[in-house]
C-alpha cells in the first residue's frame, strides 16, 4: 500500500444552498461562524482600502454585535449628520482591534471546550462513584484530573470517618 496514493475520504468544503435554517442551534452556530467571517472581511477592507465601515447585527438570540473602523459610534454619527468629512472622535485610549477581540473570543472558546471536557469527565466519575465501591476503581487508567479528584474524595472520606469515630468514642465514654 503506497502512502502517497491514499486519499482522505472527506467531503471537504461544499457550497451550501442558501435558505432559512429551521433549527435554532443551527442558526446560532451558523451566525457565530459567519459573523466572525463578516467582521474579518470588513476589517480587511478597512485596512486594504483605507475606508471607514460599520456593521451592526443582532444574533438569533437578539444579542447586539458591532464592528466599526475606527469605531461604530463615529461612523454612525458621520452617517446621521450627513457629513462626508471624517471628524475623529476623542479616543478613550481603550481601543481594541478586531484581531484582539477575535483572539479573546478564540481563547474563550478553547476554555469553554476544556471546561466541557472536564465536566464530562467529572460526570462520568460521578456515575462510577454513585454505583458505590468507587474506592475500588483502578487508578492506572485515571488521568491527572481524575486522580486529583480521587485523592480529594479519599481525604474527605478519611475526615468523615475520623469525625464519626470520635463521635462514637465520646458516646462510648459517656456510658
Amino acid at each position: 500500500m503506497d502512502m502517497f496514493k491514499q486519499r482522505k475520504k472527506t467531503t471537504g468544503r461544499k457550497k451550501i444552498e442558501i435558505k432559512k435554517l429551521d433549527k435554532d442551534s443551527n442558526k446560532q452556530v451558523t451566525f457565530s461562524k459567519r459573523r466572525a467571517g463578516l467582521f474579518k472581511k470588513a476589517s480587511e477592507l478597512c485596512i486594504l482600502c483605507n475606508v471607514h465601515a460599520a456593521i451592526i447585527v443582532f444574533s438569533p438570540a437578539d444579542k447586539l454585535f458591532c464592528f466599526g473602523q475606527p469605531n461604530p459610534e463615529t461612523i454612525l454619527t458621520r452617517y446621521l449628520n450627513g457629513n462626508a468629512d471624517f471628524e475623529p472622535t476623542k479616543s478613550t485610549g481603550k481601543s481594541v482591534s478586531y484581531e484582539e477581540h477575535n483572539r479573546q473570543y478564540e481563547e474563550a472558546i478553547k476554555t469553554l471546550e476544556t471546561e466541557k471536557k472536564n465536566l464530562s469527565e467529572i460526570e462520568s466519575l460521578a456515575k462510577v462513584w454513585d454505583r458505590g465501591n468507587w474506592w475500588n476503581e483502578p487508578i492506572d487508567e485515571m488521568g491527572i484530573d481524575q486522580l486529583e479528584q480521587f485523592m480529594i474524595s479519599i481525604n474527605e472520606l478519611r475526615r468523615k470517618l475520623a469525625g464519626r469515630a470520635d463521635e462514637l468514642s465520646m458516646m462510648l465514654a459517656m456510658l
